[in-house]
């Protein structure tokens, strides 16, 4: 849109009051009338408040300019007019019954909307997430306008500038000077700590906490730094146990300090998507009892920002429901029981083991039983189903995920690393009991009936362990060898991507975001759009146009996001942003079957023999990890998932280079690259894997591109060559 026809369209727009309705909470309420005024053009600020029974919120240009300053010929004088033009405009937020009602009680403006929304001093502050990133960055040395590259980086529309990064980086200062003053961490403010308190001075994740300068303080006690030292050698620890692999699983502890009550104790949790083998202390997440980020990891350079583990949730549910001081998530230690010995299970059962006594409250005749729950999409809705076992089994100190993981915890780190040693003991025996033909969940591990299917995914065996009089050192190790996919062109048919998947997309992309524009999910799209839309700009990308603020109307951001979405569809673009974005519209499609997965008709077949053979397979491919999963989930051959270990995308880096490979040896756990065959139809892909050492074979299926004369590489025209 013209900048002429943008103004244009701002200065015809009336001002609309935000629509009346009930809330759940204040925040929800205030959320509301703020992003709505934002849309209109004007802002808002709370003129009154009881936090428990009224609000009342104004225009921020209501009222008049008082004029303080003595008169004289010497005196200075304010060179600028003020803002306010005593706008009558307010809505007033009453609770009831625990809910929260909006009604307007003037809904008129004196003026009219603004051109710039900088003209507002409540745009001009930073949020509760870029204040946490810049005492980050200060406590690390950097500038202010180093810190400001990396806010704007993150958020292309931010309107600040370093004089603003100045005043936080002094307020900053004033609060760390603050928190030297204080009594030690045994004081009134420290034994408060995860308790919301009425002086509160901010939010995190739209929760009020308490005083910046009492938790300023209390992260640099010996408690929590400790803490995460721990955290941290436990996650190198673990990843070479095999207990997680590459940036899967994770771990959180309590801080220890006797001064403040268990519930209230602090907890340090490990990031998502960090190699836990590369973890420090600095990595680590600080929260407190209720769930608050309190201390998030500093920012690193080529890297992109850290994040919270989705597990989170699952954790902080263990800590309220048991007296625990640890929890480990592995992925490493139970595939293999879950996707294959207990196809339809509700519960793991084992009896008259070895190291049963190490399990909390169990000795050798007991029989240990561990709740099997299924998997979901997203970790945190995880949650309901975990609290239900938990409460079902009361002995228990391990809830496994079909297809996912287990979690472990102790009464403090101590005991739940040894109980995580004794499950991986007892699910590893399990294993093995069950390949002799024995039943692991008897006294006498008599015979059982045979189950169909073989080893599944993560099935590494220890070496050394004996059940009864049978050495299982004689046993048949599990393959080692590994099969790496793309799809486009070697599993699937390109006519199926290009002609049913990116039209479907391009059809689509518009009602999509204004179906789903609000959800948390779909914003993360389009902050993901919004940074690679920046950088197209910058680069001069064809097709690439500017998104304009969200101030003018959701339908006028929407069409120009779709705009860019279709130019970069158009040009086949391998972008993590439109990836994600196609992903989710593919979804949609396929839930409601206009979309049905494609493969080749070799392809069962193949993956059945490779699955009976102990191989593991893998996806590597541009489209997202989900975009992957709906295409086998819902193919032509039925759901394909269960012949897979894993999908790689576009996040462990570009196909055509050979870092990317490393990455995924890496992540697998893969010692020699030989080890892994990648089988595709793009020559370029197939030289980036070759000198990462994997064996490669190129596709050849019909309507593939040509491939370079005397290219160097074998060939195959149906995976049962292989």
């Amino acid at each position: 849109m013209e900048v002429q026809d943008l103004d244009k369209h701002i200065k015809q727009q009336k001002m609309l009051p935000p629509p009346v309705g009930i809330f759940q909470t204040r925040e929800d309420l205030l959320k509301h009338v703020r992003d709505f005024a934002l849309s209109q053009g004007y802002m808002v600020s709370i003129k009154d408040s009881s936090k428990d029974r009224y609000v009342t919120v104004a225009c921020d240009k209501g009222g008049v300019y008082r004029k303080r300053l003595k008169s004289g010929e010497n005196m200075r004088q304010r060179k600028m007019p003020s803002r306010l033009t005593n706008c009558p405009f307010e809505v007033v937020g009453k609770k009831d019954d625990e809910l929260w009602t909006l009604t307007i009680k003037h809904g008129e403006h004196n003026h009219g909307p603004a051109t710039d929304i900088s003209d507002h001093p409540s745009c001009r502050r930073f949020t509760e997430e870029e204040i946490l990133i810049i005492r980050e960055m200060s406590t690390a040395g950097k500038r202010p306008r180093q810190i400001l590259k990396v806010l704007r980086q993150r958020n292309p529309n931010l309107i600040l500038d370093s004089r603003n990064v100045y005043n936080v980086k002094a307020k900053i200062r004033r609060e760390s000077l603050s928190a030297k003053n204080m009594d030690s961490p045994s004081s009134s403010s420290a034994a408060t700590m995860g308790v919301p308190s009425e002086g509160a001075v901010g939010n995190v994740n739209g929760n009020e906490v308490g005083t910046t300068a009492s938790f300023a303080g209390y992260m640099e006690t010996r408690g929590v730094r400790e803490a995460r030292v721990l955290a941290s050698e436990l996650c190198r620890h673990m990843y070479t146990l095999g207990w997680f692999s590459g940036t899967g699983g994770s771990i959180t502890i309590k801080v220890h300090d006797d001064s403040i009550p268990k519930p209230r104790q602090l907890v340090v949790i490990s990031p998502s998507g960090v190699q836990k083998e590369r973890m420090v202390p600095e990595d680590m997440y600080v929260l407190s009892s209720d769930g608050f980020i309190l201390s998030t990891p500093p920012l690193k350079p080529y890297h992109k920002p850290p994040k919270c583990t989705d597990c989170a949730p699952l954790f902080m549910k263990v800590y309220e429901m048991r007296d625990a001081g640890a929890v480990i998530h592995s992925h490493g230690m139970e595939s293999c029981i879950v996707t294959m010995i207990l196809p339809f299970s509700k519960e793991f059962r084992i009896t008259h083991m070895e190291m049963i006594k190490g399990i909390k409250g169990h000795g050798y005749h007991d029989e240990l039983v561990v709740p099997i729950i299924e998997n979901t999409a997203h970790e945190a809705e995880l949650v309901e189903s975990l609290t239900e076992a938990i409460t079902a089994y009361p002995k228990t100190t391990a809830v496994l995920v079909r297809n996912h993981g287990v979690y472990v915890w102790g009464d403090s780190w101590i005991s739940a690393k040894t109980q995580a040693e004794c499950y991986h003991y007892l699910f590893d025996a399990a294993i093995k009991l069950h390949q002799l033909g024995l039943d692991w969940s008897t006294p006498t591990h008599g015979p059982i009936r045979s189950i169909n299917g073989i080893w599944g995914c993560n099935g590494t065996m220890s070496r050394g362990l004996k059940v009864g009089g049978l050495s299982l050192d004689d046993m048949i190790e599990p393959s080692q060898r590994c099969i790496l996919l793309d799809i486009e062109g070697t599993t699937t048919p390109i006519s199926f991507v290009t002609d049913v998947l990116f039209p479907y997309a391009h059809a689509n992309v518009g009602k999509h975001l204004a179906a789903t524009f609000d959800s948390e999910e779909t914003q993360e799209d389009i902050n993901l759009l919004r940074s690679q839309i920046q950088h197209d700009l910058e680069q001069g990308v064809v097709g690439a146009v500017p998104i304009p603020p969200d101030y003018v109307g959701k339908e006028l951001v929407i069409a120009s996001f779709v705009a860019n979405v279709e130019a970069m569809i158009r040009a086949d673009r391998n972008i993590t942003a439109l990836k994600q974005l196609q992903g989710h519209i593919w979804r949609t499609g396929f839930q409601s079957n206009e979309l049905v997965g494609v493969v080749f008709d070799d392809v069962p077949e193949a993956l059945e023999r490779w699955h009976a053979s102990g191989i593991k397979v893998y996806i590597y491919s541009s489209g997202s990890r989900e975009a992957q999963q709906l295409i086998f989930s819902n193919s032509n051959y039925g759901d394909l998932r269960k012949y897979f270990c894993g999908f790689f995308d576009t996040t462990m880096g570009n196909k055509k280079e050979t870092h990317s490979y490393f990455e995924i040896l890496r992540t697998v756990g893969i010692d020699r690259p030989s080890d892994m065959l990648f089988v595709t139809d793009v020559f370029q892909e197939a030289v980036a894997a070759r000198a990462a050492g994997l064996e490669v074979v190129i596709s050849i299926r019909p309507g593939n591109g040509p491939l370079p004369e005397n290219h160097g590489f074998r060939t195959i025209e149906t995976f049962l060559e292989i």
